[in-house]
């Protein structure tokens, strides 16, 4: 397992959640996010995309014609910050800004078809990590992976107070 954070690795030995404490397994999904996601920026680093490219390209193409706002909420950035990586991505011709069809202030992006060759690329990236991160779990574990952090996410957005009950 990789090293704790240096917070986390200089806390005094009883702050420390046992293993098996629930506490633990929230450390545990933070740091493996995070290398997951490391281990991801290296791969399509590769194929010459940043993260701030890929993940607006990502988030476009699973919400074509979003306004920036959405987006921003989506990339978790301000609007201003979404704005910016849009209008670089834009220059280098992969999205492009329409007109929104009812609000004269607001614009709509999508992705250009210069950026089908990139999404390809990202989409093979992508299907071989998840294959290399879940190639020693059955396909009963990942589904029952799934549906445990998808509990978790439940949970995560009643206490935020976004959320609904579940039926």
């Amino acid at each position: 397992m990789a090293a704790l954070p240096p917070a986390v690795e200089d806390a005094p030995e009883q702050v420390l959640p046992d293993n098996r404490h629930p506490r633990s397994i929230g450390l545990k999904i933070t740091v493996l996010a995070r290398q997951m996601r490391q281990c991801f920026d290296e791969r399509v680093g590769e194929i010459g995309v940043t993260r701030a490219q890929w993940s607006l390209i990502a988030a476009v193409a699973r919400n074509p014609g979003a306004t920036q706002r959405t987006i921003a909420t989506q990339l978790e950035v301000t609007d201003v910050t979404a704005g910016r990586m849009i209008d670089r991505i834009c220059s280098d011709g992969l999205l492009e800004r329409r007109e929104h069809p009812t609000d004269r202030r607001a614009y709509c992006v999508y992705l250009t078809p210069a950026a089908q060759p990139v999404l390809q690329k990202l989409m093979a990236v992508a299907e071989e990590h998840e294959q290399a991160l879940f190639a020693s779990l059955e396909k009963a574990d990942v589904d029952r992976l799934n549906e445990l952090l998808d509990t978790l996410s439940h949970n995560v957005a009643m206490l935020r107070g976004i959320g609904r009950p579940r039926p």
